[in-house]
């Protein structure tokens, strides 16, 4: 395909709508810890913010071994692989999670709790390597702008999921939910079965030298850690923040609800908590709200990618610029959902966040991938191996603190400045990106990612 295309066969067409496809299905399992975590502990299957913290923590260990592994294996192998294998893998874990939650009893399911929370991350990270690599490929003289689309379907799937579990929040139906998610990764396996991929890229051998070059360049390691700060901050938004608003007292005390009376309550049954949150007319009120913020969050991350998009694409602004603008509005927009009072400033500081988020993750792994374009799947799936290893962190890094200051009950706001610090480093290193840059800041995308190819610093 001529590097200057913008059109389309209609095969390549179908491949990237399969390519959109998948992280659509992305974007539902990523919003999945976050959507049950609360009915998850509250049954009893994830007995305390610690153990939901080591439940994190595993899923991120899948993702980051999904990185590794994937970008190679759909060098030599090609996406079609890659994309079916991580289907393959998911629809094995939401069975697995379906079957655990309605057979096992919850004293008993800890271990294949976790063990199918690393089928997950394996599975639904393979997936979006393989997306991204795949559209990468397609769409290469505007790469970016295409990745930033791409994208709109994760936060099209992260607001879905959190809206069909609310219509189901009175029956806490978890297996349905579990269920549901089998079907889709297995609809996205047969898709993806069909077509002609394109030919991998290294059917031979794995290139180590051009591996050796991509790793002795400044600008991945740059655009890689401040990537794991984006992915540990941004991801832990959609886990935690169901638990904040349901159970911090400042929060629950602006929607007229007493956190120590519902302490009292827990303590005198298990579950009287669900009981509150799926059947009173005040705890449903507030545990839909929140589901209704988590929502509203992935409606914001599809705004921000695509503004990023437009402004990428069309109005061809520079993308380091556009990321140090992002990383500003979510680093202000964060700060302010933590330190809030009520429920509404929640939802909108972290409705604004996500805006900010939109252009970062998609922007900054198109970047890598022009740094050594013989081996782009690998360059792209290692600097999201790398900003994924955040997960491996930050995510947990919530539940740790927040049971450390908090004890048994938690102390969820302040296990969320672990996400607020990762935020504002995230942003230092933009700002230092775009200063490296400032020389190119009046060029389009295409001429940054010329540049970018020969630089090997």
């Amino acid at each position: 395909m001529s590097a200057t295309r913008r059109s389309f066969s209609g095969h390549e067409f179908l491949l990237m709508a399969l390519a959109f496809l998948g992280i659509f299905v992305y974007g539902l399992l990523t919003a999945l810890p976050g959507t049950v975590l609360p009915t998850l502990e509250r049954n009893h299957f994830l007995p305390n913010d610690a153990v939901a913290g080591t439940f994190l923590l595993i899923n991120a260990i899948g993702a980051v071994v999904a990185y590794i592994v994937s970008g190679p294996l759909t060098d030599r192998l090609g996406k079609k692989f890659s994309l079916s294998a991580g289907a393959a893998v998911v629809v094995l874990a939401m069975g697995g999670f379906a079957i655990i939650v309605t057979r096992i009893e919850a004293a008993a399911a800890l271990g294949l709790i976790f063990a199918c929370s690393l089928m997950l991350g394996l599975g639904a990270n393979a997936i979006v390597s393989a997306g991204h690599a795949l559209v990468g490929d397609i769409a290469s003289a505007w790469r970016n702008a295409a990745l930033n689309l791409l994208d709109v379907c994760f936060g099209l799937g992260l607001m879905t999921l959190p809206l069909i579990v609310s219509a189901f929040q009175q029956g806490a139906n978890l297996s349905g939910i579990f269920w549901a998610l089998a079907a889709a990764a297995g609809v996205l396996l047969i898709l993806v079965l069909a077509p002609r991929f394109p030919p991998p890229t290294h059917p031979e051998s794995f290139p180590l030298r051009e591996a050796k070059d991509l790793f002795a360049n400044a600008s991945f390691w740059m655009l890689a850690i401040g990537l794991f700060m984006y992915v540990g901050a941004e991801v832990s938004v959609g886990k935690w923040v169901v638990n904040f608003m349901q159970r911090d007292a400042r929060l629950l005390a602006s929607a007229g609800v007493d956190a120590a009376q519902l302490a009292n309550m827990a303590r005198a049954s298990n579950d009287a908590l669900s009981r509150f949150f799926e059947h009173d007319p005040a705890g449903v009120s507030v545990a839909n709200y929140a589901l209704g913020t988590l929502s509203l969050f992935g409606l914001s991350l599809i705004i921000g990618r695509l503004l990023s998009s437009l402004l990428l694409g069309v109005a061809r602004v520079n993308s380091l610029i556009l990321l140090t603008l992002g990383g500003a509005l979510m680093t202000i927009g964060l700060g302010v959902a933590f330190t809030a009072s009520s429920l509404s400033a929640v939802r909108w500081a972290v409705f604004a966040s996500g805006i900010g988020m939109g252009p970062i993750f998609p922007t900054s792994v198109g970047l890598a991938s022009v740094i050594v374009p013989r081996i782009a799947g690998t360059a792209m799936s290692w600097v999201m191996g790398i900003g994924f290893a955040g997960l491996l962190v930050i995510p947990p890094a919530v539940g740790y603190i927040s049971n450390a200051v908090g004890g048994e009950s938690g102390d969820v706001r302040k296990g969320l400045s672990a996400v607020f610090t990762a935020s504002v480093v995230m942003l230092l290193l933009h700002i230092v990106l775009t200063m490296r840059g400032r020389g190119r800041l009046g060029e389009t995308e295409a001429d940054v990612e010329v540049e970018a190819t020969a630089e090997a610093k």
